[in-house]
């Protein structure tokens, strides 16, 4: 399939139907802050904006599963094949292990399967105190209540109004280690139709019993898509807010979906996180977003997003076939031209979010080394590739990366947008490669916006 054309297409169509151009109106910068409100295993009171009309289908990108590999001869970041056409490990449909509340301290192969039921309402945690361990070639399978049908969810199973509470969480608020091996990955997964919602870190109250360790692991299926939920619903299929390093290495995180930002992975308020060796595959931002006002949205990164965050590597990543699609908050359905605006400007507009891959939220002293950015795309928004936000510091250094067939709205490959900050945003290193990368199908710019590079 020649994606380049196919989304070219689609993002054509769309323009057509969209109508005019959806412009933020929001007057200064609207901060990503953390909530201090812990989540208990109770389901927590959530707002409701109302239902809608939404678009139900997926039309800016192909949901297929491309092989993790090398698609051109060269080397490839991560080491896992994304397997086979239903993107997932066989799971036998008998043994195994039952998880309800809390999840096991260590998790074994001779245990796996883990099927992950929860407690009454869909949640089983990592307390306080204590730190799981899964061995190498295990498989979680967080399975909530699969019985549960289209008819017991609003507007059927794509709609991203979707409410339905059969999927299971994972609250962190101890230590985890997943410890898998190249021969031998951990498989975090789910047989639920609906897919689940994730794993999800509290801030400090998830600090204090060791920092957490993903290597060999595949994480998959995780649907986010409550309108207008906390974060642990609505952002990163791996929400990681947490105040120290994460580190991830030699992983696949593929088919993850998010209704506000970051489609795989979001690294909130960490300090000295890495990110290597690590394939971002056919995740997706599906924008309606809880900080969306009249027709702005603030949508952000396609795969994965580094939030307040500071000294973070994201070094020797494949990032391939992420998509950011950016509707008008609760005003409208239609997806909308977003015409990127540089600050300061006389109106003090603020165009927010961005980023087809990858976003920056106040980068300080971060580091993109030697990744490759492949056929990400930002539908009607900027940031092809990636999208950096509100500099108050040093910023992100990029170098040695490559950047091929990624399709963006507004501005370039790179777009940086200052806001209050008056520091440098972005340092363009060297061996920074672009190809074949489009702005509603005309040649991208390799970087636009207020940069000082």
């Amino acid at each position: 399939m020649n994606r380049s054309a196919t989304l070219y297409t689609v993002l054509s169509v769309l323009c057509l139907l969209g109508g005019g151009a959806g412009c933020s109106d929001e007057a200064g910068p609207m901060e990503e802050m953390p909530s201090e409100i812990v989540p208990d295993s109770g389901t927590p009171t959530r707002d409701d904006a109302g239902t809608p009309d939404r678009d139900a289908g997926t039309p800016d990108r192909d949901a297929g599963t491309p092989d993790a590999g090398a698609s051109d001869g060269g080397t490839d970041a991560g080491t896992l094949d994304a397997g086979t056409a239903d993107g997932g490990v066989v799971i036998p449909q008998d043994g195994g292990t039952q998880v309800t509340g809390t999840m096991p301290v260590r998790l074994t192969l001779a245990g796996s399967p883990y099927r992950v039921v929860g407690n009454a309402q869909y949640v089983v945690t990592i307390p306080k105190g204590q730190t799981t361990t899964v061995e190498p070639g295990v498989v979680i399978d967080f399975k909530g209540n699969p019985a549960v049908t289209n008819a017991d969810v609003r507007d059927g199973a794509q709609d991203v109004m979707n409410h339905q509470n059969g999927r299971v969480e994972l609250r962190v608020y101890g230590r985890i280690l997943v410890q898998g091996t190249a021969s031998a990955p951990v498989t975090l997964t789910s047989t639920n139709p609906h897919g689940w919602w994730g794993m999800n870190f509290f801030g400090a109250q998830s600090k204090g019993d060791g920092d957490p360790v993903f290597q060999h692991m595949v994480f998959e299926k995780v649907r986010k898509n409550e309108y207008n939920g906390d974060r642990d619903r609505t952002r990163g299929a791996l929400w990681a807010y947490y105040p120290g390093p994460v580190t991830i290495e030699h992983s696949l995180f593929r088919d993850n979906e998010s209704s506000g930002a970051c489609g795989a992975l979001d690294l909130m308020f960490t300090d000295g996180s890495v990110v290597t060796d690590t394939v971002f595959e056919n995740n997706r931002t599906r924008d309606i977003d809880r900080f969306a006002t009249g027709d702005g949205a603030t949508s952000a990164g396609g795969a994965m997003c580094v939030t307040h965050g500071r000294n973070s590597i994201v070094r020797g990543n494949t990032f391939r076939n992420n998509t950011l699609s950016a509707f008008r908050g609760s005003q409208s359905n239609a997806l909308q031209p977003r015409a990127y605006e540089v600050w300061p400007n006389g109106t003090n507009h603020y165009d927010l979010g961005g980023g087809g891959a990858l976003h920056y939220f106040q980068p300080d002293n971060d580091l993109i080394e030697n990744n490759r950015f492949e056929n990400n795309a930002a539908v009607r928004g900027p940031g092809a590739a990636i999208y950096l936000e509100d500099v108050p510091n040093t910023g992100a250094t990029l170098r040695g990366n490559t950047f091929t067939g990624n399709q963006g709205g507004a501005g370039g490959v790179i777009v940086c947008n200052r806001g209050s900050g008056n520091a440098t945003e972005l340092v363009l290193g060297a061996g920074n490669t672009f190809s074949g990368n489009t702005v509603n199908g005309a040649a991208a710019p390799q970087v636009t916006g207020d940069c000082a590079r």
